[in-house]
């Protein structure tokens, strides 16, 4: 995958997982690298918009019209650590950079960090932890674009994707602000 923004191929994804195309700005590196960290663990918050204006500018594909972005959600012990999810803040700042509705429909179970661990068992530990909130609704017709900070494996937006699908989305893609190189035993294929 190029700085680009050139696509994550869903040409090669194992048969188990939903093929979505996943799109990353730029490289997890340098200056970016540094955003994702500064805005996750270091509390700057105002860095969403700095990520979000990064997307628009480098992401190969983005969402148009009418698509909708959702976040792809913290789980409640790692959003009260931090006080907000940053993949949500980098949604809204997307949200008014491109015009499309930002909703904030998926809830996470808690799980063990993703840090460290290799491809297959990030998988393993994302398999299951998201659902639907209560009560949503899904405007008919609409492209979603699952938004997050960083594309590791994908395994995260994968399992994420999986669900909205099974509620009968129609179309999803993912979007993050980095990606990291491939890892042996990723589904993440240049």
């Amino acid at each position: 995958m190029s700085s680009t923004g050139t696509p994550y191929s869903s040409d090669h994804l194992k048969t188990d997982m939903t093929g979505v195309p996943v799109y990353s700005a730029v490289m997890y590196r340098g200056l970016p690298g540094e955003i994702v960290v500064r805005l996750k663990f270091n509390g700057e918050r105002y860095l969403a918009t700095v990520a979000a204006s990064m997307i628009m500018r480098y992401s190969m594909k983005l969402p148009g019209p009418g698509d909708i972005l959702v976040p792809v959600p913290a789980g409640r012990k790692r959003k009260r650590e931090r006080g907000y999810n940053q993949a949500a803040l980098i949604a809204v700042a997307l949200s008014s950079r491109s015009g499309c509705r930002s909703l904030d429909i998926l809830v996470r179970d808690d799980s063990p960090s993703q840090v460290g661990l290799s491809p297959s068992l990030r998988r393993q530990n994302v398999a299951g932890i998201f659902r639907m909130k209560d009560r949503c609704r899904i405007p008919g017709g609409a492209d979603i674009w699952l938004v997050d900070d960083v594309a590791t494996t994908c395994s995260t937006i994968d399992s994420a994707a999986g669900v909205l699908l099974n509620s009968g989305v129609r179309s999803v893609n993912g979007l993050t602000l980095t990606y990291r190189k491939r890892m042996t035993d990723s589904i993440i294929h240049r």
